[in-house]
């Protein structure tokens, strides 16, 4: 089990980068002429960084369990 601290910052990190990719996407989106495999990639890393966050907040929450 990590460090509550090390858990709290992958966390933020991880929100950030999520929130890069949707930035990238809606970037995207907003062109005269998508490029759909481009909104694509981005769509399956964004998928990817959201199950990888859903396994840090896993993780979290087992550490508060533990220290309550």
């Amino acid at each position: 089990m990590r460090p509550f601290d090390q858990l709290q910052t992958e966390i933020q990190d991880t929100l950030e980068n999520i929130i890069r990719v949707n930035a990238s996407i809606a970037r995207h989106e907003t062109q005269e002429q998508p490029d759909e495999l481009a909104i694509a990639q981005f769509e399956e890393i964004k998928l990817q960084f959201t199950e990888h966050l859903v396994k840090l907040l896993a993780q979290m929450d087992i550490i508060l369990r533990v220290a309550a």
